[in-house]
């Protein structure tokens, strides 16, 4: 799943492979004294010279800083110290001990003599400091004032190498020199940096107080770059979701799809140290200096400072600037620049102008630096209610305007507010003569085929082959199982879509398929399953059947789940046929009809029999099912074939009802049911988060075994979201249940204050699964002759009164990519054959 969280980093490492660095790196460590006392300064500023980059130094005063910045000297400051500056040579290691003068800080009448660094809450007057800010947070803020607060928004998003040198050393740049014609300088680092993806926004924002309401509406729109292969507008949800709008007057600030605490939040004085560090001059009006920084340097806050007018009694924040500290135990991630600017409306409301974040990243230590970075600008603030206020109610946030895509040069050109390098074009132009290059042509083929799963057959591809990973699997009734399949795109219609594959197994000697054609009623950009859909989808099959084994979030047939840790062969066939209408609203609200007719086939493995009626070969069933399902505010990344979540924040519910009455088609027997999900996570700050999910069901009519709601077993040794661990198939059968997934990461809240094992950093999870329910007399093969046995080996039994439960203790984060889980069976550990613990593995890429 999380892979498709880097498909532009991934893109990126194409140019990677050709790529030595050229910059050579810095290392710096050191101690900071007391020039008088010489005891350790904890806590003091360590900056470069001329850049953003710095850190602070631990409880004994130490730091180190690695960069590649061009920077020859160190600044040094603290509360109480003259600040000094420390020359560096770069390209070397140096260690350097600093000591600093001590002096008097007279700010605000507050008075502050230091000695040694002995940080206390009490009697500070910068906790205090925080305190009144946090009081007055609100008051300036425009609906706090306002009824509604409206303004112009220009977004410029880049991203691309980092550190790209012009030297001979750089074998990407000697290779294909035309690129430094295109490499750009950033504006917080000074390092030259190679953009490979531009994308531009020019947009309205709309906010109203009642209901607390936000509407956009997009004016301009421009992309241009590497991503060009993936859904535009599920690159935009995860550019949106890593790079999020910062309000640091908020609890949490959620950035790289993690929390974290805000230096104004609720527990802020427990999280943070905070020092009066200076008095500075910010665009003319003399402001107080509040420094911050987390007492546990690993954990999800960060570094920086808040500028606030002395001469102002309401607390109003001017600028911010914050960085992550070097320590912290996020993955891929380097450096982390924001820089919050605001101006005062004539009563005083606060307005936000300028909003600037630039992320470095590097994926493999020692391989190419990447950079992300996102200039916001607004102006043309007005707070009356704007003249259209019918948009508030309408149940779509954003609306694009159709011009958007096509505005010319020059109405680009007026919208920048500052410099801001090359443009679009020239990422366009740079693209199109590395794409002559064959190296590059395949090496971009490769990566784009790894991202999405799928080859294209050219550059407008019509047809694409894949899922790659279902190529070759296996299981115990087909043997070895092939696979060949594709989809069509909008190259080749935008309203017309067919998908389908053919499959065969060398020791059954079957041959099964899948055929689907797909009307969607609106024309699709990129992709059938694009939101939101309005469809009418007519799919036929013939394959294999899993009795009690319904992977829910990949394929079946994944070669990953290929490895199990008993035998696979409660296996059947099936044939079905499925007409379905679809349609999602903008609100996230969605409703599926569809009516389907299936044939259960019994294998060498699987049989139907029953006292009364005796053997059956195969049986039908033909009815309708209904679907509801709604999830406001859920964003997802759009796959071909898959949605994969974002962010779980957003809860989902989902109800459907199948009835499938006895006769209608040669329908055997009259299937009634009823399933019901809803899934939401909860933050809790400093503390990581928790995804909890529940669903039931249950069937009102007398049904055949492979109609009862068997428990979701995972015979694999990898973790399977929804599916028990330990489990076998078909070990319970049901027809009314109440299942629970609970999960709990813990984000390093206790790996990240253990002496040595923080710096591998470790995160914790928590699992606790399971399910409740029972088997009713009128659906149990036992007591009623005329009903399907259940199959002989299988020992499935009705769940009893007792609920079936696991729960696992894991390590997430191992090596950044690998999360290792213990699992306990509590319940039902008596029973034979089975596991009563075990090891279970996942990679799971996060930042």
């Amino acid at each position: 799943m999380a892979k498709r969280r880097f498909v532009g980093i991934m893109l990126c490492l194409v140019l990677c492979v050709l790529y030595i660095e050229g910059q050579t790196l810095t290392q710096v460590t050191g101690l900071v004294r007391d020039s008088l006392t010489r005891e350790p300064v904890s806590f003091a500023t360590v900056t470069l010279k001329g850049t953003t980059e710095g850190t602070v130094t631990n409880d004994k005063g130490g730091f180190a800083i690695n960069t590649r910045a061009r920077s020859s000297k160190l600044r040094v400051s603290a509360l109480g110290y003259r600040a000094v500056e420390v020359p560096v040579r770069a390209g070397q290691g140096s260690i350097v001990i600093v000591e600093l003068v001590p002096e008097a800080v007279d700010l605000d009448e507050v008075v502050v003599h230091r000695k040694k660094e002995k940080y206390s809450k009490k009697d500070n007057p910068a906790v205090e400091f925080v305190k009144r800010l946090r009081a007055h947070r609100a008051d300036n803020a425009p609906l706090r004032r306002h009824n509604y607060h409206w303004f112009k928004q220009y977004e410029r998003v880049v991203y691309g190498m980092n550190d790209v040198s012009e030297t001979d050393n750089n074998l990407l740049i000697k290779k294909f020199p035309f690129l430094n014609d295109f490499a750009d300088t950033s504006e917080v680092t000074g390092r030259r940096v190679l953009p490979v993806s531009v994308r531009e926004k020019v947009s309205w924002q709309y906010y109203s107080r009642a209901g607390g309401k936000h509407r956009e509406r997009v004016v301009g729109l421009s992309n241009e770059g590497i991503d060009e292969h993936f859904d535009q507008a599920s690159v935009k949800r995860f550019l949106d979701e890593v790079f999020r709008e910062v309000d640091i007057f908020q609890n949490d600030v959620t950035i790289l799809s993690n929390r974290f605490v805000s230096p104004l939040s609720a527990i802020g004085p427990d999280f943070y140290k905070y020092y009066l560090s200076d008095t500075v001059s910010v665009d003319g009006e003399l402001c107080a200096e509040l420094s911050f920084a987390p007492f546990t340097p690993e954990t999800f806050g960060f570094i920086g400072r808040i500028y606030v007018p002395l001469a102002d009694t309401t607390a109003f924040v001017k600028r911010v600037t914050m960085n992550v500290p070097q320590r912290i135990n996020l993955n891929y991630v380097e450096r982390v620049s924001i820089r919050q600017d605001y101006d005062r409306a004539p009563d005083g409301t606060r307005l936000l102008m300028r909003d600037n974040m630039e992320v470095e990243f590097r994926v493999v230590k020692g391989s190419t630096g990447l950079f992300a970075r996102r200039l916001t600008s607004c102006s043309e603030h007005h707070l009356q209610a704007p003249d259209d206020l019918s948009m508030f109610d309408h149940s779509f946030e954003q609306e694009v305007e159709p011009e958007a895509y096509s505005r010319p040069p020059e109405f680009w050109v007026d919208q920048r507010s500052e410099s801001v390098g090359s443009d679009g074009h020239s990422v366009k132009n740079m693209l199109t003569r590395l794409r002559q290059s064959r190296a590059y042509y395949w090496g971009e083929k490769a990566v784009v085929a790894l991202a999405t799963g799928y080859v294209g057959t050219s550059a407008k591809s019509k047809w694409d082959f894949g899922p790659l990973n279902t190529t070759i699997s296996g299981n115990a009734l087909e043997g070895v199982r092939l696979r060949l399949g594709g989809m069509t795109t909008v190259n080749l219609n935008r309203h017309l879509f067919a998908r389908g594959y053919v499959a065969y197994g060398t020791r059954d000697g079957r041959v099964k398929y899948m055929g689907q054609l797909e009307y969607s009623f609106t024309a699709k950009q990129h992709l059938a399953m694009e939101f939101p859909i309005h469809s009418l989808r007519l799919m036929h099959r013939y394959d294999v059947e899993r009795l009690g084994q319904n992977y829910l979030h990949t394929n079946a047939d994944n070669v990953f789940l290929a490895l199990k840790r008993r035998r696979d062969n409660l296996l059947a066939y099936r044939r079905d046929t499925e007409l379905e209408y679809m349609r999602e609203s903008p609100s996230h609200f969605s409703f599926s009809f569809a009516f389907t007719h299936l044939v259960h086939e019994s294998s060498r493995f699987i049989a139907f029999e029953s006292a009364d009626a005796g053997s059956c070969r195969r049986y039908t069933e033909a009815g309708f099912r209904v679907t509801l399902r709604y999830a406001p505010g859920e964003k997802f990344f759009q796959t071909r074939t898959r949605r994969i979540p974002i962010n779980s924040d957003a809860p989902v519910v989902t109800l459907s009802h199948t009835y499938m009455p006895r006769g209608f088609l040669g329908s055997m027997f009259t299937v009634n049911k009823t399933e019901v999900r809803a899934q939401k996570r909860f933050w809790f700050s400093a503390f990581g988060y928790a995804d909890v999910l529940l669903n039931g069901a249950k069937i009102w009519s007398r049904v055949a075994y492979p109609d009862l709601l068997l428990p979701n077993a995972n015979l694999s040794y990898t973790i399977q979201n929804e599916s028990y661990a330990l489990m076998n198939a078909m070990e319970f059968a049901t027809d009314q249940y109440l299942a629970w997934d609970l999960t709990y990461w813990g984000n390093g809240v206790l790996m990240n204050r253990l002496p040595l094992i923080k710096r591998l950093k470790l995160r914790e999870v928590l699992t606790f699964r399971g399910i409740w329910g029972g088997l009713s007399d009128k659906n149990n093969p036992a007591m009623n002759p005329d009903l399907f046995a259940f199959p002989a080996g299988t020992g499935c039994t009705p769940l009893g009164s007792t609920p079936y439960m696991e729960a696992s203790v894991g390590l997430d984060n191992i090596f950044t990519f690998l999360r290792v889980d213990y699992v306990w069976r509590l319940t039902y550990r008596n029973r034979p054959g089975i596991d009563r613990g075990g090891v279970r593995i996942r990679l799971h890429f996060n930042f």
